[in-house]
């Protein structure tokens, strides 16, 4: 219950601070375990799109609870038929989740005595619990509805758009970039509802966790690893926690691997045979548990490198040299749509970086500095007029997002070897990680999932580029591979109950 309780919280603030995409992957998880949690239910209406998904979940909360007022409001205006025809719907989807449920969470049986005691029991304490909650309403609602500011019809209305954007569909997508969702920050100590919902019930106690002195072990991150073996052209795939455990190979003919939103599928690199017998690489998307089933995106017959994907997960950008140069192309999840978003003779544009809220692509550029790459950013939906980021010698390249939005981890050579180096999303306070490494070459950063760790490649132990862990602060540094082979990249799996913990 303890773990149940954790993910609605992590869930409800999630959905307060804007971030609908976690927000909706930790309640439904809840849902999905206890399909009577009227609260999980609310918020996940207030975090879906697609209206009918929002209209289903509303059904389910006024299955559970009749009477609640908000959720009777919002099916009105979206056109949501009676309470009693919602609750019918809810009480259907209800019994097909709790059929599928394990066999451990079925309610145990129990005599007439026992049944009858239980019964006067909840509704002893349901009858305390209205009578607390009434009084406390009554102290409070200035809080809760803040009757200058807000119109609850009007919130309401907000929350519940009967026409809102759905999420694209590769099958219609156009070559017009959807919106994309910004992350808003929000003040988690607020109530517990969503901001458009008036309580009828009162909501099970959560657990309040206490931050943890120490960050997040090492061991409990997963990461994808592309590694080179002597003599081979092409790298190989494995999978393995961060600390090094648990290393499994998944596939082979393989390099530039990153993990989709949803940590459920990859996309890649591998080396191919053009039209005209010349090779060439081209971009791949497959299921992550089954690397081998990958579909072929790109058709470009030239080099491609460096993918990243959109937040919406079915948009990716990556950089291509098809017209002689390389520059930054973006295309869908099904192999369409395929858009050229920089286009100049003569200039280096690479190493693409899709931000979490899905607003700029951050890539490396010699545009102002030729033979000199540094990093500029760029909105997706008018990428004409790109912005240099920070002031540094030397070449930057290889930029990387925090989960959260706020960092960027990048290599930097103005030193005379490539160091990893990390600075805010604007481009403010650049700050050299990797301290007196030798004369090393680091290649590769990238954040974990909670903000506190940036794995990357280097040769400074020996000849071998191999993988290490250091933590932001540039302490800790913990080298997590020891082979013969030569590492080439890395990617976290995009934890989202993690990334919820960054700072």
């Amino acid at each position: 219950m303890a773990n149940q309780d954790e993910q609605l919280r992590l869930g409800i603030e999630a959905a307060r601070r804007g971030d609908r995409q976690a927000a909706e992957m930790l309640l439904r998880q809840v849902v999905a375990n206890d399909p009577d949690n009227e609260l999980a239910w609310m918020w996940l209406a207030s975090s879906v799109d697609d209206v009918a998904e929002r209209r289903r979940c509303l059904e389910n909360a006024l299955r559970i609870n009749p009477n609640n007022t908000r959720a009777q409001e919002a099916l009105r205006r979206l056109g949501g038929g009676s309470s009693s025809a919602s609750a019918e719907r809810g009480r259907r989807v209800v019994n097909r989740l709790r059929q599928q449920q394990p066999a451990t969470r079925q309610t145990r049986a129990s005599g007439p005595s026992t049944g009858f005691i239980i019964v006067g029991a909840i509704a002893l304490v349901g009858v305390i619990a209205l009578v607390v909650f009434g009084l406390v309403f009554a102290q409070q609602n200035n809080i809760l509805n803040p009757p200058t500011e807000v119109n609850p019809e009007e919130a309401a209305a907000a929350a519940f758009n009967p026409s809102p954007t759905p999420s694209p569909d590769p099958a219609s997508f156009t070559d017009t970039p959807t919106p994309f969702r910004v992350i808003v920050t929000r003040d988690l100590t607020a109530n517990a509802l969503p901001p458009t919902f008036t309580p009828t019930f009162t909501p099970t106690a959560t657990v309040t966790l206490t931050p943890s002195a120490t960050p997040y072990p090492i061991s409990g991150f997963e990461m994808l690893l592309t590694s080179l073996e002597p003599d081979a052209t092409e790298g190989d795939l494995y999978q393995m926690q961060a600390d090094g455990s648990g290393i499994e190979q998944l596939g082979s003919n393989v390099r530039d691997v990153v993990y989709d939103p949803s940590g459920e599928r990859v996309a890649f690199v591998r080396d191919v045979t053009n039209d005209d017998g010349d090779p060439a690489s081209e971009l791949f998307v497959a299921p992550v548990d089954n690397p081998g089933n990958a579909q072929q995106l790109t058709t470009l017959g030239s080099t491609v490198s460096s993918p990243t994907w959109a937040s919406d997960g079915i948009q990716l950008a990556f950089s291509s040299d098809f017209d002689g140069d390389d520059e930054i192309w973006v295309i869908t999840e099904d192999g369409n749509n395929l858009r050229q978003l920089t286009e100049n003779d003569g200039v280096i544009d690479r190493d693409p970086a899709w931000s979490p809220d899905g607003s700029q692509i951050i890539f490396a550029s010699d545009r102002e500095s030729p033979g000199l790459t540094k990093l500029f950013s760029m909105d997706p939906l008018n990428p004409a007029e790109p912005v240099r980021l920070g002031v540094s010698g030397g070449s930057s390249f290889a930029p990387r997002w925090s989960l959260d939005g706020t960092r960027i981890t990048y290599i930097n050579d103005e030193s005379g070897d490539s160091d990893v180096y990390t600075m805010n999303a604007d481009g403010t306070n650049p700050n050299l990680v990797t301290v007196d490494d030798g004369q090393a070459e680091d290649r590769s950063p990238a954040f974990s999932p909670d903000g506190n760790w940036i794995g990357f490649i280097s040769n400074r132990q020996d000849d071998h580029f191999q993988s290490y862990m250091i933590d932001i602060r540039g302490v800790g540094l913990q080298r997590i591979t020891n082979t013969a082979r030569d590492d080439q990249s890395l990617d976290f799996y995009p934890d989202l109950s993690l990334r919820l913990l960054q700072n």
